[in-house]
């Protein structure tokens, strides 16, 4: 699950999983989700309102940012604040059920006001199954997103602020698993409308599926075999002089999956994907495809996560016609004590701009500490550092974000 201060659209992707569930408002702690901490005294029941459980939860921030604009030459430092209050609402049981939540944060500077920003967002999630280890799931939401300057394609004029992108989605999506057979299937169809006129070029419909087959070769590991497709269908069509843009992503993998609540926990997979482009002015390209999320508790108390991935991507840079992006993130999640957890870890990113010539790495830690004081109130100490190397000079940054987050629950 993403934090609450990513506003990018990366962050999205992994803020609005396909099919699952959203994670409880009412978690004992937000940056170690996966440590199964249950200690009663700081655990919350929800709010009882007829057949709804309601979570509501108030996020208050503070943050120091040393690049504000993630620029080279025009560094400026300010200070954020953040007031988000979210809401979930659920009702059903194991069989079928059915859960909304919902959002609006506010982000203010102290001297850059330019970089204000109102986001906002609501998602819902269903759930039916009808017999153990079956499940059908379905989803839906809209959410406003203030852009991250950090972005690899952010908008780089400082007057104008943040780039605003509205985003609306619907899913739908099957699981199965039944003794020695795994079968996962998701398609999702997702909406990018940026709010200024000027960003006409960014809008987009996409069009994604994914299927999975899985065969258990012991215990809780499946060997498995997928595909996948997508489908941009941006909204400018092509000229004489700028081609359309219009394009299938497509692709298998081979991988395993870990299924349960067991020491090792999520998925690995390699494959190849095609980037096939409509206009015959574009090439059609080949390349390594990459998607890996892998939990490892050596103890209760300690979890190693590994995020990978690599593939094809949007891209609206100047001369490129396609994009590739490899990620990599490894880290901990620690339950210190019963009241107080730790996150640390590093992440890497490389974006290749085919076309273009220009290639960009961005590399940095990042570190959280949650000391919950009761079971209403926790204090978070995070802070994060970003330097990206770029071909072109006017792309390299370095920025240093510290902050406290006050999260209050009722």
């Amino acid at each position: 699950m993403a934090s609450t201060r990513a506003r990018s659209l990366a962050a999205l992707a992994a803020a609005l999983p396909l099919l699952a569930i959203p994670a409880s408002l009412a978690a004992q702690t937000t940056i170690a989700p996966i440590i199964a901490a249950g200690d009663p005294e700081y655990q919350i029941q929800p709010i009882t309102a007829g057949p709804f459980r309601l979570e509501p939860q108030l996020l208050a921030q503070t943050y120091y940012d040393s690049n504000v604009l993630a620029e080279e030459d025009n560094e400026i430092e300010d200070v954020e604040f953040i007031l988000r209050p979210e809401l979930a609402a659920s009702l059903g049981n194991e069989t079928a059920r059915l859960r909304i939540e919902g959002y609006v944060q506010l982000s203010r500077f102290t001297d850059l006001t330019t970089e204000n920003s109102d986001t906002y967002g609501v998602s819902l999630a269903s759930l039916f199954s009808p017999r153990t280890g079956s499940a059908f799931t379905a989803g839906a939401g809209f959410a406003r997103l203030a852009e991250d300057r950090g972005d690899p394609e952010a908008r780089e004029l400082a007057g104008p602020g943040p780039r605003l992108i509205d985003t609306v989605f619907a899913n739908a999506g099957y699981r199965k698993e039944d003794g020695r057979i795994l079968l996962d299937i998701d398609a999702e169809v997702r909406e990018y409308d940026a709010v200024a006129a000027i960003d006409r070029e960014r809008d987009f419909l996409s069009y994604s599926s994914r299927a999975v087959v899985g065969y258990r070769v012991g215990g809780a590991l499946y060997a498995t075999v997928g595909g996948f497709v997508n489908k941009r269908d941006f909204r400018l069509e092509g000229t004489a002089l700028e081609p359309d843009r219009d394009a299938v992503t497509y692709g298998g993998r081979l991988g395993v999956r870990w299924i349960g609540e067991g020491p090792v926990r999520g998925s690995a997979a390699v494959g190849l994907f095609r980037f096939d482009p409509q206009d015959a002015r574009l090439d059609a390209r080949t390349g390594l495809s990459i998607a890996a999320s892998v939990s490892a508790l050596p103890t209760r108390r300690i979890a190693v996560v590994l995020d990978g991935f690599r593939g094809d991507v949007a891209t609206f840079r100047q001369g490129a016609s396609a994009r590739t992006d490899t990620r990599v993130a490894l880290t901990v999640q620690q339950e210190i004590r019963h009241n107080l957890f730790a996150r640390y870890g590093a992440s890497w990113r490389e974006s290749t701009f085919v076309g273009s010539g220009v290639s960009e790495e961005t590399f940095g830690p990042n570190v959280a500490v949650e000391y919950l004081f009761n079971r209403n109130l926790s204090l978070i100490a995070d802070a994060t550092y970003r330097k990206r190397s770029s071909d072109d000079p006017f792309d390299d940054f370095e920025r240093f974000r510290a902050g406290l987050t006050l999260r209050m629950r009722i």
